[in-house]
């Protein structure tokens, strides 16, 4: 760990040589570096036990995880952000329309109808800002002209939503929106499918995972153009996708798309999420994503299926999660 941010310090300083270790312990010790460790819950196990968190002698450290970590440093403070719940949509709504100065665009019947749709598509279980932030958004959009005005009616489309909006200002070389959604859900899950939780994957891998021969520069479209993957790693071959959630809903149309209604596959992802470290809790996002992607995507699917009933069982009780929209029934 202290090799790692020797180097970065000689990177961004330009010297030829590495600075000393008196000065480097000095540094650390005085909080005139701050060290960020960010995504931690998504590294393997081997890099998070050659990171040793609690052996670090620093005294600015700044952790990001999607789990509660296990420290015991004196000194130390946890902030978390705050989720908004789902029978509460429209206090929020109504603040952000405000802020971003839309809340004229809408007549009080619009916006109570758009809280209605949002809260129907949530149920009751509390959501993150950014999906609340992603559907106002598409609100926005829709009412200045800018896509249909047909609104995303589950959260698998609101997340393909978000894409046709990133896709919509590119103006040359510019993919369809099929092929966009295709190429995505492929990435997203090639993230996600080692450790079911949004992560990292090598460039050769998320490039083999597109159809061939101009798998490189699909892959950079979505990188440099809608900037929805972003490099990172020391020497740039890793990549991972800017906004974990919409990996995890990505990933998770991915696998409806290939699995439908196989039962034998599906005994065979849940095996394998079971045996994830600190499932179910670890990999809960990305469970609960599964699940609106199948109840969204296979016709006719309801509540009591095989897949979102045993996801239901590992995340929460049933009357937390939003119900699937009845189906009409031929005579």
């Amino acid at each position: 760990m202290r090799e790692t941010i020797r180097r970065q310090l000689q990177d961004l300083t330009g010297k030829a040589e590495p600075i000393s270790d008196e000065l480097l312990a000095n540094l650390l010790k005085h909080r005139r570096i701050l060290v960020i460790l960010d995504h931690i819950s998504e590294m393997s196990e081997a890099t998070r036990q050659q990171i040793q968190l609690e052996s670090l002698d620093i005294n600015a450290l700044v952790i990001t995880s999607r789990l509660e970590e296990p420290l015991n440093r004196t000194t130390q403070c946890r902030i978390k952000p705050l989720r908004i719940a789902g029978n509460r949509l429209s206090s929020f709504m109504e603040a952000y329309l405000t802020q971003r100065g839309k809340r004229g665009l809408f007549t009080d019947k619009e916006f109570f109808n758009a809280c209605i749709q949002l809260s129907d598509m949530v149920g009751t279980r509390d959501i993150t800002v950014l999906l609340a932030k992603l559907y106002a958004e598409q609100l926005i959009s829709a009412k200045e002209g800018y896509q249909s005005a047909d609104l995303p009616e589950n959260i698998p489309d609101l997340m393909l939503s978000y894409l046709n909006e990133l896709n919509r200002d590119v103006t040359e070389d510019k993919l369809a929106d099929r092929t966009l959604h295709q190429d995505a859900k492929a990435i997203a899950w090639e993230c996600l499918k080692e450790r079911y939780r949004p992560a990292s994957a090598h460039i050769k891998d998320a490039i083999a995972a597109l159809p061939a021969p101009d798998a490189d520069q699909r892959l950079h479209y979505l990188e440099s153009k809608l900037r929805l993957l972003q490099t990172v790693g020391v020497a740039k071959e890793n990549l991972r996708f800017a906004l974990d959630p919409v990996a995890e809903y990505l990933a998770g149309l991915y696998l409806v798309d290939l699995y439908k209604t196989d039962s034998q596959q599906w005994q065979d992802f849940f095996k394998t999420a079971d045996a994830q470290s600190g499932a179910p809790d670890a990999i809960k996002g990305f469970l609960l994503a599964v699940r609106d992607c199948y109840l969204a995507k296979i016709p006719g699917a309801k509540d009591s299926d095989f897949v979102p009933k045993e996801i239901g069982d590992r995340t929460m009780t049933q009357s937390a999660l939003p119900q699937a929209v009845a189906q009409p029934v031929s005579p």
